[in-house]
Formats: C-alpha cells, structure tokens, sequence
C-alpha cells in the first residue's frame, strides 16, 4: 500500500515538474529557434540558389562574349592581314616610283633633245617662237622648283603644239629675210609658202631657201590663205606641195 502510494505521489510529482512554466517556455524557444533556423536555412539555400543562377548567367554572358571576342580576333586578323598586303603593295609602288624618278631625269633630257631636233629639220615656219619654248623648256628642266610630275606635264604639252602642226593650216604676216612684209601660209608640215602683200610674187620653201612660185601657183596660194585667215570659205586646197622637176 505505502509502495502503490509513493508511485502515486512519483508520478504526481513527475508531472507537475513537466508542466512547469519555465519548462513550456523552453520548449517554445526551442521551437521558435528551430523555426528561426529552419527560415534561416531556407534563406541559405535561397540565396545559394540565386548565386548559383548568377553565376550561371554570368557564364553564358562570357561565353557570349568570348564568342564575340573569337571572332572580332578572326576580323582582325583578316584586316591586319590585307593592311600587310596593302603595305607590301605601297612599298612596292614607292620603290617603282623612286626606280621611275631615276629614269624620268635623262628620259625628259631625251624627249627635249627630240624635240629641238625636230624643230631643226622641221620647215622654218614660227621659229622665234618655237625656239623660245624650247628654251623655256631647256630652264624648266633645270628648275628646283618644279617637280618631276610637272615638268613632265610641261615637256607633253610642248610636244603637243608640235603635234598640232601637223594637221593644221594658219597664216600670219611677217617679214622675210631681205625685210619684205609678206602673208604666209603653213599647210600642215607638208607646205611652207609665202605670198607678197600685193599677190604679185611668192614662193615655197624647198630643201634649205625659197623657191619662186610660178604665176598660175599664185592664185591658190591666195585662196588657202584667205582660208586659213578666215576670210575665205573652206575648201579644198589645191597647194603646189612637191617642186617640179627641172
């Protein structure tokens, strides 16, 4: 009986010590701690998630970019290497320009040589003023002032007028060599002639002089230079080119 007793009075006790404020206090704040760190976790992994999503990202972004940057390099690349080849190409151009520099020098002395040689053996027609370009020429070459490209420019020019000879007619008056004031008439390089300012006399430069022109030559020396002046209407002229034989 006194055992069944104690028992009783035991568990009575038992009960009363777990049911203490103080014990469902601690019970609470064990489960509100366990709580908190269960959200903290939660948090934890939460965040974890989100960084490894970032960095996931991020990686594709760089591979994007490294992408974007292998095939700027291959651009590049392509670009440096045609700038090689453009600049081989201009090293190139440069030494042919400097090789044609050199030549350019004594080909102009020749092609001016040329030309003074041509107006010698040419017919005796504007030599004043053909023989002042040659001179000019001649300075023009020996100018520090010019470069080669101009000078070039010069020396074609001239040999145009001389080209232009050949396919044209004019007439001027000027005096001949025993002071006569006469009209002469250049047809092409192929006739030199003048004409006495009253049509009476003239005359056609044969081999190195004048050679008289016979009467009936006279009147279509007259007419071609009426031609070539402008007062007459163009025909076709009809010149004593080639001398008579004797």
């Amino acid at each position: 009986m006194f055992t069944k007793t104690a028992v009783s009075v035991l568990a009575a006790w038992v009960l009363q010590v777990a049911a203490t404020p103080s014990d469902l206090n601690e019970i609470h704040r064990a489960d509100h701690q366990g709580l908190k760190a269960s959200q903290q976790a939660q948090q934890a992994i939460e965040k974890l998630d989100d960084e490894q999503q970032s960095l996931i990202q991020e990686s594709r972004q760089l591979k994007h970019e490294i992408q974007l940057a292998s095939h700027y390099q291959k651009q590049l690349q392509q670009q440096i290497g045609q700038l090689q080849s453009s600049l081989e190409e201009l090293g190139e151009q440069r030494r042919q320009l400097r090789q044609t520099r050199m030549q350019l020098a004594p080909m102009m002395d020749e092609m001016l040589l040329s030309l003074t040689q041509l107006v010698r053996a040419d017919l005796p027609f504007q030599q004043q003023e053909r023989q002042q370009r040659l001179d000019n020429l001649q300075l023009l070459l020996q100018s520090a002032e010019l470069n080669q490209g101009e000078k070039l420019t010069r020396l074609l020019d001239a040999y145009q007028v001389e080209l232009s000879y050949g396919y044209s007619v004019e007439s001027w008056q000027g005096k001949l060599g025993d002071g006569r004031l006469v009209n002469f008439l250049r047809a092409g390089r192929l006739g030199y002639f003048f004409l006495t300012l009253d049509g009476k006399a003239g005359g056609r430069w044969q081999g190195d002089n004048w050679q008289a022109l016979a009467p009936e030559q006279l009147g279509n020396v007259a007419a071609a230079i009426r031609v070539a002046s402008g007062d007459g209407i163009p025909a076709l002229l009809q010149l004593p080119l080639i001398a008579e034989a004797s």
